[in-house]
């Protein structure tokens, strides 16, 4: 959910009311980390190329209940996992009026409402994002250690 005006302890029957749209997104997390400590969350899910939105905004005028909306997790083209928003742990409203307890929700904010399913990723995977009715967001994963050690292989053996 795209936030669209400021608002502050807004209650859930009010929180559609500042939503300027919808957008798929692809929220990772770095789990090796996160198993060290859960207070490392935050470093978790912090690195380069670890948050991607898009491609677009879909208004809440084109949706017709965005609680029916399904949303997929693609990997290699294959369905990972399917669900209907409504079975989220946290629904869409909640989420925007519990944030708005604790912070000033700004216009253009992002707030990830989860995932079907994670899935572990690897170099080389195709990972996407598809809602119902909304341009699939597509990324292709870079493990950057992979990347990393390639290039300095490739270097020695150029150097030799």
């Amino acid at each position: 959910m795209i936030i669209g005006q400021e608002c502050k302890d807004i209650s859930e029957e009010d929180a559609q009311s500042v939503v300027a749209g919808y957008t798929t997104i692809i929220d990772m997390t770095a789990e090796d980390i996160l198993q060290r400590n859960p207070r490392y969350l935050t470093r978790s899910k912090s690195f380069d190329t670890f948050f991607s939105f898009g491609p677009e905004l879909v208004t809440p005028d084109e949706v017709e209940d965005v609680h029916k909306l399904n949303v997929s997790t693609i990997i290699n083209g294959k369905v990972h996992r399917k669900n209907v928003v409504a079975n989220m742990t946290f629904r869409p409203w909640d989420l925007v009026s519990f944030h708005s307890k604790v912070m000033t929700l700004l216009p253009g904010d992002i707030i990830s409402t989860g995932t079907p399913g994670a899935v572990v990723i690897r170099d080389g995977d195709i990972v996407e994002c598809q809602i119902d009715g909304f341009t699939p967001l597509i990324n292709k994963v870079e493990d950057l250690k992979v990347t990393k050690a390639k290039n300095q292989a490739d270097k020695a053996v150029t150097q030799n």
